[in-house]
C-alpha cells in the first residue's frame, strides 16, 4: 500500500486531539473497575437475582450491558475491550442458557435468542456483530454467524422461519425455535402504560385504565392481538437482515445477498402497493393487512404501538444501508428517505421547527394522555395526543435516521433534509426530540450541524461531554448503594462508562450504528500497523472535518513526543470504497499521490501533523470484515 509521510511539525497540539485520547484514556481505566464490580469472579452478571427466573424478556439487555466494548476496542481501545467483551458475551450466553422463559424451553438455544420480536433481538445483537467485525479470524463466532443466519434461511430444520413463495418472515415473534405462534395466546392482555393502546377499534378499550379494570376487556385485547399480530411478517423483521449481511461480511458467500435483496426488495414492493407507505404487516400469503380488516397498520412494533416510527424507521434504514452495501447500489437508500419524507410532509410546523407524526392509527379514534417522559407530543387541548388524518404522536423528528440516511448517500439533499428538521433557534448541542438513547448518544443533529459548517465547535464540544459521561459513571459506581437483590436485568447498562459516539463521529465520520441492530457503517476505518490490530494507534488523534460524496478531509495528530507511529486507513468500514488519491502538504508543496486501492498508511513522526484531501470512489468493492 502507498506510504506517506508527516511533516509538519505539531507546535500547540489541538484541543480535540488532546480531549480524544484523555476520553479514552479514562474509558481504559474506568471499564475494568465496574466489571469486577457489577459482575461475578467467573463473569456471569448478578441478574437474574432468582434462580427461579423465568421469561422471554432479558436476555437482550444482558448482551446490551456490554454493546459497545468491542466497538471501543475498534476505535482503539486496550486489546483487554475485546477480550472481555468476547468472554462475557460467551458466558450470558451459556448462563442464560439455564433460565425458562415460561414456555416450556430455555431463554437460549442454540447460543441464541429463541422466541423473540426483532426489536429486541436486534438489541442484543448489536455486541455480536462488533464482535465479528472486530475479530472476523474468531472461528467460533463465525460458525455462529453462519448458523444465526440460518434460522431465517431455513436452513435449520427446526428454524423455518421464512417463506420464499411469499418472501415473508412467519411470525412477529420469531428465532432459533422457528415462528412462535404460541406466544400470541389469546389470553388477557394488560399494554404497559408507557404507551398508548395497540387497537383503537375494540369496543371498551379506550385505554389502560378500562382494560385493567375489566377482565373481559382484556380478553378482548387478548384475542384481538393475537389474530391481528399472533402470525405474518411484521415490518421490525427487517432488522434480521444484519444476520444475513453479518454472515456475508465473514464469509462472502452470495446466498446472504441474495436473501437480504430478495426480502427488502419484497417490502419495498410492499410499499409501492401501500401508495408509498411501508405496511406494517403482511399476511401468511403475502396480503397487506391481511389479519387486520386489510388495514396496514396495527403490527406487534409497527406503526401504531408501541414505538411507531422510533422501530419502523431504524428497520427500514437498517434494510437500505444492508442492500446499499451489499450491491454497491444507493437506490436501496430512497426506501428509508421516502418514510423520512412522508412524515415530513405531513408535519406540522409548530414553534421553531417541524413536528412530525411517529404512529399512525384508526382515523378520529386516538384519545389518550402520552406519559410525562416522551416530552413534545403536541396535544390537544384536553392534554391528550393530537391526531391529524389518522397520524398521532406529533413530535421533533430525532435526526438519527437522517444521519444514517446521509452518512451513506452523501446526497446534498439528505443534509438539507437534517436541516430542515432541526430546531431555529436554541443551542445545537442540546436533544430536543424523545429517543432512546441507551447508546449515551443522541447528538447526531449537532454532527450534522458540524458537517454543513454551522457549529465548528462541536469536536470539543462532544468530547467534554463524552468524558464527563464516563467520569459521572464512575462516581456513581464509588457512591453506589444499590442492594444487588433488587437489581433489574439493565442494571449494568446504566453503569456501563463505555462511550463511543464523539469517537465514532470524529474519528471515522459517520453516527453510531442504529442502536436495534445496525451494523457500523463509517467513512473510514484505522488499523495500527505497529501493533497489528484494528483501531487508532497509541497517542494519535484524528478528524473528520468535512465530506462530500468523493472527498473526505481528515487530521491526523501524533502527540508522543518520542514515538513513531503508523497508521492505516481504510477507506469505508467494510473496505467497500477505493482511494483515487490523496493531497497533503510535504513542508514545502502541496503534494499528491496516486492511491487507486482501499488502504494508504500515514507514517507520523513523534510530534508532527497531517491534513489528508482523501479522494474517493465510494461502493465499488464488495464489503468484508477482513483485515489487512
Amino acid at each position: 500500500m502507498k506510504k506517506i509521510e508527516a511533516f509538519e511539525d505539531l507546535q500547540n497540539p489541538p484541543e480535540w486531539a488532546l480531549l480524544e485520547r484523555e476520553l479514552i484514556g479514562k474509558i481504559n481505566s474506568a471499564a475494568p473497575k465496574v466489571l469486577e464490580k457489577y459482575t461475578r469472579d467467573d463473569g456471569t452478571l448478578l441478574w437474574p437475582t432468582s434462580p427461579d427466573f423465568q421469561s422471554i424478556d432479558g436476555l437482550d439487555d444482558c448482551y446490551e450491558s456490554f454493546h459497545n466494548w468491542a466497538l471501543f476496542y475498534m476505535l482503539g481501545g486496550d486489546d483487554w475491550f475485546l477480550t472481555n467483551a468476547q468472554r462475557e458475551f460467551d458466558v450470558i450466553t451459556d448462563y442464560m442458557a439455564k433460565f425458562d422463559t415460561g414456555y416450556g424451553y430455555l431463554m437460549v438455544i442454540k447460543e441464541y435468542q429463541p422466541s423473540y420480536d426483532w426489536f429486541h433481538q436486534s438489541e442484543g445483537n448489536y455486541l455480536f456483530y462488533m464482535l465479528c467485525m472486530a475479530d472476523p479470524a474468531n472461528q467460533k463466532n463465525v460458525d455462529r454467524a453462519v448458523r444465526f443466519a440460518g434460522f431465517f434461511m431455513d436452513e435449520d430444520p427446526d428454524a423455518q422461519n421464512y417463506d420464499p413463495k411469499h418472501r415473508v418472515i412467519k411470525c412477529a415473534m420469531n428465532g432459533s425455535k422457528g415462528p412462535a405462534f404460541w406466544i400470541f395466546t389469546g389470553g388477557p392482555h394488560y399494554p404497559w402504560d408507557g404507551y398508548n393502546m395497540p387497537f383503537y377499534d375494540l369496543p371498551g378499550c379506550i385505554n389502560h385504565e378500562a382494560v385493567r379494570a375489566d377482565h373481559n376487556l382484556a380478553k378482548l385485547l387478548g384475542k384481538a392481538m393475537s389474530k391481528r399480530q399472533g402470525k405474518g411478517d411484521a415490518v421490525v423483521n427487517l432488522c434480521s437482515t444484519s444476520l444475513a449481511t453479518n454472515a456475508y461480511l465473514l464469509t462472502g458467500e452470495e446466498k446472504y445477498k441474495l436473501w437480504v435483496m430478495e426480502y427488502v426488495e419484497a417490502w419495498m414492493d410492499r410499499t409501492l402497493q401501500n401508495n408509498g407507505i411501508v405496511p406494517d404487516n403482511i399476511g401468511l400469503s403475502g396480503k397487506i393487512g391481511e389479519y387486520i380488516d386489510g388495514k396496514w397498520y396495527g403490527s406487534y412494533y409497527g406503526w401504531t404501538w408501541p414505538h411507531g416510527w422510533h422501530s419502523v424507521g431504524q428497520a427500514i434504514g437498517i434494510a437500505g444501508q444492508n442492500t446499499a452495501i451489499l450491491t454497491q447500489d444507493l437506490g436501496y437508500m430512497e426506501f428509508p428517505r421516502s418514510q423520512i419524507n412522508l412524515l415530513i410532509n405531513n408535519g406540522i410546523e409548530s414553534e421553531d421547527r417541524i413536528y412530525v407524526p411517529y404512529k399512525y392509527g384508526d382515523s378520529g379514534k386516538v384519545s389518550y394522555f402520552p406519559p410525562v417522559w416522551i416530552p413534545y407530543i403536541l396535544k390537544n387541548e384536553d392534554g391528550t395526543a393530537l391526531q391529524k388524518d389518522g397520524w398521532f404522536e406529533f413530535m421533533p423528528m430525532h435526526p438519527s435516521d437522517v444521519a444514517q440516511l446521509w452518512s451513506v448517500t452523501m446526497d446534498p439533499d439528505d443534509l438539507h433534509i437534517s436541516e430542515q428538521i432541526s430546531a431555529k433557534s436554541g443551542s445545537k448541542f442540546d436533544i430536543r426530540a424523545w429517543h432512546h438513547t441507551k447508546d449515551q448518544g443522541g447528538h447526531d443533529g449537532a454532527w450534522l450541524a458540524y458537517m454543513r459548517g454551522e457549529f465548528p465547535d462541536y469536536p470539543e464540544t462532544i468530547l467534554k461531554h463524552s468524558i464527563s459521561q464516563v467520569e459521572s459513571r464512575v462516581a456513581f459506581m464509588e457512591s453506589d448503594i444499590d442492594d444487588p437483590k433488587r437489581y433489574g436485568d439493565s442494571y449494568f447498562q446504566r453503569r456501563n462508562p463505555v462511550t463511543c459516539e464523539g469517537l465514532v463521529q470524529l474519528t471515522l465520520g459517520a453516527p453510531l450504528p442504529h442502536y436495534n441492530g445496525g451494523l457500523l457503517i463509517t467513512r473510514l476505518r484505522y488499523f495500527d500497523a505497529q501493533r497489528k490490530r484494528p483501531g487508532l494507534p497509541l497517542d494519535i488523534g484524528a478528524l473528520v472535518s468535512s465530506m462530500t460524496d468523493d472527498r473526505t478531509e481528515l487530521q491526523l495528530v501524533n502527540l508522543s513526543r518520542t514515538e513513531d507511529r503508523d497508521v492505516i486507513i481504510q477507506a469505508g468500514a467494510m473496505g467497500e470504497h477505493n482511494f483515487t488519491k490523496v493531497s497533503f502538504n510535504d513542508g514545502t508543496n502541496i503534494r499528491t499521490v496516486e492511491v487507486k486501492e482501499k488502504y494508504v498508511q500515514i507514517h507520523l513522526s513523534p510530534f508532527t501533523k497531517i491534513t489528508l484531501h482523501l479522494n474517493m470512489k465510494r461502493f465499488i468493492n464488495n464489503p468484508s470484515y477482513n483485515i489487512p
